[in-house]
């Protein structure tokens, strides 16, 4: 594998976990936390919870850059962008 191919890989999976994260949210229209969304999609489950939440963090900020999913700070949750769906 080239180191193309090997970008193109990643790109890949980071964009099926994007949509896996959203398409959690839209389910949980009152929202959910970094360490719920974790949790519920598995996000290194064999690692310390700390982790985890850095892992769900990192995807979840690139979510809330692009405007599919939205940060509410008032509840301390992230919801679906109905608007990016």
């Amino acid at each position: 594998m080239d180191d193309f191919d090997a970008q193109e890989l990643a790109q890949l999976g980071l964009k099926k976990i994007e949509d896996a994260v959203v398409g959690l949210l839209t389910r949980h229209q009152d929202g959910l936390a970094t360490d719920a969304i974790a949790s519920e999609l598995g996000l290194g489950a064999e690692l310390a919870p700390e982790k985890r939440n850095l892992i769900a963090a990192a995807i979840l900020d690139l979510l809330v850059h692009s405007g599919r999913v939205l940060w509410d700070a008032r509840r301390n949750v992230y919801v679906d962008n109905p608007e990016k769906g």
